[in-house]
């Protein structure tokens, strides 16, 4: 996991949910994370990195580590070729 996106991440989380820290496998939904602030921290997200992340991937995060996952994937994927689903 890279630590970077981690610690950028984790902070985001943790300011929205408002939470001292996260245990980076536990269901977000645990925290209290609902659909609608799922969507805005996937804005965020996209955002803050300059990615795009599908519906498909948003689906899949289901905890801290997941949503770094997704992120550094995205990140790796070349110009042009991300896209962004509606």
């Amino acid at each position: 996991m890279d630590r970077d996106i981690f610690d950028v991440v984790d902070k985001l989380f943790r300011q929205r949910l408002q939470l001292p820290e996260l245990d980076p496998d536990r269901r977000l939904v645990d925290y209290g994370l609902d659909s609608v602030r799922s969507v805005d921290l996937i804005v965020e997200l996209e955002d803050e990195f300059g990615v795009s992340i599908s519906d498909e991937q948003a689906g899949s995060m289901g905890t801290l580590r997941d949503v770094v996952a997704t992120v550094t994937a995205a990140l790796t994927v070349p110009v042009g070729q991300g896209h962004r689903e509606k």
